[in-house]
Formats: structure tokens, sequence, C-alpha cells
């Protein structure tokens, strides 16, 4: 499998199971490892992963879910281009479900959730001026979850968990733009500001900018891999 098998730079994984091996295998797709259109081999994987071949299966089936992957009877799992148009596509749909729950969640919005959301905030802003994005990538999650969670919508909220890891993983392999943290910051702030008013309209704005410079962004950072 080409000069793939690097154990000084992958190691083994320590917990075999399906999702282990499937944040691997997310994280080696969009950083490269794996090209687009290249045929993912079941034996080559379980080389790779040092893992048997049930785990690597429900992990395909499970990417294929996420849309990186496509599965064809007969002809195996190739990996999908991610291009602009997958990623755009993608940041629409997620759009306008994060701006309705973000709006649906006032009818259920108390005291106690402005608190938390507030102290998810502070943990994020000193996570940023740490540098630690890891943390920031899963305060910021908690952040929205939160939020969501509020608005008794399981089937949106399942739709948004769908490419939560995938962009987190984008995130993580290309960075952020040298603004972008400190914008998240200002654009969470404006979302508590509403939240707090219970101003439809102004939820909306606050919402619809955070979504829209998230995508502008990560478009931005991923640069000449996505032409």
């Amino acid at each position: 499998m080409k000069d793939k098998l690097q154990s000084d730079s992958l190691g083994q994984l320590a917990d075999p199971t399906y999702s282990r091996v499937r944040e691997k295998l997310r994280e080696d797709i969009l950083s490269g490892y794996f090209i687009s259109g290249e045929r993912l081999k079941i034996a080559e994987l379980v080389e790779r992963y040092k893992v048997s071949q049930m785990p690597i299966r429900e992990a395909l089936q499970q990417l294929q879910g996420e849309g990186l992957l496509i599965i064809e009877p007969n002809k195996g799992a190739h990996v999908r281009k991610v291009d602009k148009q997958f990623l755009e596509s993608i940041y629409e749909i997620r759009q306008l479900i994060e701006v309705y729950l973000t709006v649906k969640c006032i009818e259920n919005l108390k005291q106690k959730d402005l608190k938390l959301l507030n102290q998810i905030q502070k943990s994020y802003e000193s996570a940023a001026a740490k540098e630690d994005y890891t943390i920031c990538l899963q305060l910021n999650r908690r952040f929205h979850s939160t939020i969501y969670e509020l608005a008794n919508n399981s089937e949106g909220l399942q739709i948004l968990e769908k490419h939560w890891q995938l962009i987190n993983t984008l995130r993580l392999t290309y960075g952020f733009g040298s603004r972008r943290t400190a914008e998240v910051i200002e654009e969470h702030q404006a979302i508590l500001l509403a939240l707090e008013s219970r101003n439809p309209a102004a939820v909306e704005t606050a919402a619809s900018l955070h979504c829209v410079n998230a995508k502008a962004d990560l478009l931005a950072q991923m640069g000449d891999r996505l032409k």
C-alpha cells in the first residue's frame, strides 16, 4: 500500500473499536493522506490501523453516512472529493437548521440555561487566550449543542451532529484565520445578548452571521486544496 505504513507517525490504535478507527480514517481522508477517488481496501486498512475487519467495515459505513466515502456494490469504498461545492452544501444546510434551532430555543430558554451558556463562553475565551484550539472546538460544540437541545428538535440536531466531527477535523488540520477566534468570541457574545433579550430577529441575525463567517474562514484556510 504505497509507502503509507509509517508506524512512527501513526502508531497502533490503543482502543481497537470502530469509533477510534473512524476518527483516524476521517483524519487521513481530510488531510489528503487518502486522495480523492482512491479505493480503500479492507486488507490494507486492517494492516494500517492494526485492527480486525469488523471495526474497519463499521467505520466505513459511518463515514459513508457523513458523505466522505461512497460505497458501491461489488466495488467497495472509495474516497469522495472534499471540494468547495461539498463544503458549501454542508454549510448551507447547517445554516438553515442552526439558525432555526437557535431561534426556536427561545421558547424553552431559562435563566439557568443562560448562566450555563455564559460559563461555557468564558471557558472558550480562556482557551482562546491560551491558543488551545482543540479545547476551543470542544467548547464551541458544547455552546451550540446546549442551545440546540433547548429547541426540542432531535431530527434537526441529528443532522447537525452528522457533520460536526468532520468540520472539527478540518479545523484541526487547516487551522483558523488570524482573526477568526476573536470573531467567534464576538459572535457568541452577540448570540447571547440576543437570547437574553428574547428577540427572535436579533437571534436570527446573530446566528446567521456566525454561520456565514465560519464557512468563509474554513474555505479560506483550505485555499488551494479546494481547487
